[in-house]
């Protein structure tokens, strides 16, 4: 099936099945649903000091559903702390014309550190938030959980989602996706939350919290549960997302494998122009086979979603590119143009604001 693969999709990087290189995955972001992108976004700032990285307007629904299966002109709002291709954010998006999502009842809550829990908490509260002990309900029913400052530079401390059976879960995301549990490095950050593994990649990355529960775990993933991005180095990836097509550890492909940002001997089969690509594909192929970890960056930014085990999304997308791309759109100053959304909700849409950055 690998050849009839490689030959259906037109692959020229061979997949690489390397420990090493997979290693070197990193959780991007998670994405959330706004029925009120102001709200939302006045929520993660008043309370949690988040700003927004970049924003982004699309006219038609995203083609692998990022905004979810609706057809509706969309925007995609990335939220955080720091550029995209070094820490971990929220990617928040907005359906026009879509005013109420269903609750969540699989992802359980995203795990933030706060410098001071007592003040954050009075913020939420003096927004109207319902609080519980520890966690915090905002906009559209998302739960957050408000943790002391930790030692770590990140501050998304993990995201925990609901599963059916914790064993089977880990286990996917262990043989499919090169995780590992990560849970004696995150005793003080899960401790009150009944975990049955911490998956990820390193200690200093945002992981993914398992928390057994059949009956939230069984129920069918809704809009509301967004997806999960990984972003994974490009010859990784492809060996990545071969083991789910091949159903080898469970889950399944939502959306094939594609290119944005071909290769040369791509662009040429298919009469399109050549493209920047820097190195070279030969030269990258090598520092690959040299030493997987370091290669350097190159000019294809391939995409792949597929599920796991319980259906929940995951966003597949080759490191280099993506992380090369992001930064260059980091715009954290930039103002939203909010009288133009208005317009633009009231069917009255003028040509888009900005530059639209491939739907990652």
């Amino acid at each position: 099936m690998r050849a009839d693969f490689a030959k259906a999709d037109g692959l020229l990087i061979k997949p690489v099945d390397c420990p090493k290189l997979i290693g070197a995955s990193r959780p991007a972001h998670w994405v959330i649903r706004a029925s009120d992108l102001q709200a939302t976004l006045t929520f993660l700032a008043k309370v949690f000091g988040m700003k927004v990285l970049r924003h982004e307007e699309y006219a038609r629904p995203c083609a692998i559903t990022c905004n979810g299966t609706y057809p509706t002109p969309w925007s995609k709002t990335m939220v955080g702390y720091g550029r995209e291709d070094e820490y971990y954010c929220l990617e928040v998006t907005y359906n026009y014309g879509i005013s109420e999502y269903p609750l969540s009842t699989g992802l359980a809550h995203v795990a933030v550190s706060v410098s001071n829990i007592a003040v954050t908490l009075e913020a939420a509260q003096a927004m109207g938030c319902s609080i519980d002990g520890d966690i915090i309900t905002g906009p559209d029913g998302y739960r957050f959980r408000v943790l002391s400052q930790s030692t770590r530079e990140e501050q998304f401390q993990y995201v925990a989602i609901h599963v059916t059976n914790g064993p089977r879960a880990s286990a996917f995301y262990e043989q499919a996706l090169g995780m590992q549990d990560m849970s004696s490095h995150f005793q003080q950050q899960v401790a009150g939350v009944a975990a049955s593994a911490v998956m990820g990649y390193k200690p200093n990355l945002v992981p993914l919290v398992l928390i057994e529960d059949r009956l939230a775990g069984a129920s069918k993933r809704t809009q509301t549960e967004g997806r999960n991005a990984i972003a994974v180095p490009g010859a990784a990836l492809r060996a990545l997302y071969l083991r789910v097509a091949e159903e080898q550890h469970g889950g399944s492909v939502l959306h094939a494998i594609r290119e944005f940002n071909e290769l040369p001997e791509i662009r040429r089969s298919r009469g399109l122009p050549p493209m920047p690509c820097s190195p070279p594909p030969d030269q990258y192929l090598r520092d690959l086979r040299a030493d997987p970890a370091s290669a350097p960056p190159m000019g294809t930014l391939t995409v792949a979603i597929v599920t796991d085990v319980d259906g929940y999304e995951i966003c597949l997308v080759s490191k280099e590119a993506y992380d090369s791309a992001v930064a260059r759109a980091y715009t954290p100053d930039k103002e939203i143009d909010w009288a133009w959304r208005h317009d633009a909700a009231s069917g009255k849409r003028t040509p888009l604001p900005d530059y639209e950055l491939a739907c990652v």
